[in-house]
């Protein structure tokens, strides 16, 4: 499961003795290994009933791991993980749309909802680009007073400093006759003054505001994705045994032609394939 940057994880363990019935042990340690490589432990956790809780506040983006050690009586270890989803560079489709789109009246399936609309998302930007605005440094070689930045599509340039050193690099300004930087297009193209150092650039990327032909594209690939995983176009489970339905139900590709159409993708080969929904 996936949670929001500085949300609280909840991380749960359950000690059970020979017999297989929850039991305390005689200490129970977890360390977390953040994504940077550092760790945060905690040496004695107390639980009840062989139920050890952790609540732990996420302080980065990306994969953790979490370790838990039991020693003593009813020793053992488990390790497991969980992912912290960055506060920018968030899914383009809103919780709210998706669910009208699913035509969902309830929220129980909220969560795992969730987690289809972020993978839906990614899915067109590793296509497409960046879609949801934010703000990436890459650092590149100036040398020739040209490079092309690696993130795109480009919004605007937030600053840009040489390396090493850190003095500013300036917009170039016509009217008064001063040197700089000119942004050229969002596809990154940056010029620079020439002879210059390597630069550090800071910039914003995506799309703004979002193309209505993006928004149909995630909203119908999210629903195909998520129907696809409840074994039937109507978002219900077919019947135990029903393997003929089963089979019949669950489409053997990720991206639907449709979807394709709508962000102006074109296929390397034509196949016959049903429009979403």
């Amino acid at each position: 499961m996936s949670f929001d940057l500085e949300e609280m994880v909840p991380l749960r363990i359950v000690i059970r003795n020979a017999a297989g019935v929850p039991e305390n042990a005689g200490n129970v340690a977890l360390t977390i290994t953040l994504p940077d490589g550092n760790t945060h432990a905690e040496a004695s956790l107390t639980g009840t009933d062989g139920v050890y809780d952790y609540n732990y506040p996420s302080v980065q983006a990306g994969i953790h791991r979490a370790r838990w050690i039991a020693t003593g009586q009813n020793a053992g270890a488990f390790t497991d993980v969980f992912d912290v989803e960055p506060a920018e560079g968030a899914a383009f489709i809103s919780l709210a749309d998706q669910k009208k789109h699913l035509r969902k009246l309830t929220d129980e399936d909220d969560e795992a909802l969730r987690w289809f609309i972020a993978a839906g998302c990614q899915v067109i930007e590793d296509r497409m680009g960046h879609v949801t605005p934010q703000t990436v440094v890459s650092d590149m070689p100036a040398r020739w007073g040209v490079i092309v930045l690696p993130e795109r599509p480009v919004i605007s340039i937030t600053s840009i400093v040489k390396l090493p050193g850190g003095d500013l690099v300036p917009p170039a300004d016509a009217m008064a006759g001063t040197a700089g930087y000119t942004l050229k297009n969002s596809e990154g193209v940056l010029l620079l003054p020439a002879g210059g150092s390597d630069v550090r650039v800071t910039y914003r990327v995506g799309r703004t505001p979002l193309p209505q032909n993006f928004r149909l594209a995630g909203l119908d690939l999210i629903r195909h994705l998520w129907q696809g995983s409840q074994h039937n176009n109507g978002g219900g489970r077919p019947m135990l045994g029903d393997s003929d339905a089963i089979a019949a139900s669950i489409k053997p590709y990720a991206l639907p032609y449709r979807v394709s159409e709508l962000l102006g993708l074109k296929r390397h080969q034509e196949r016959d394939e049903p429009l979403v929904g």
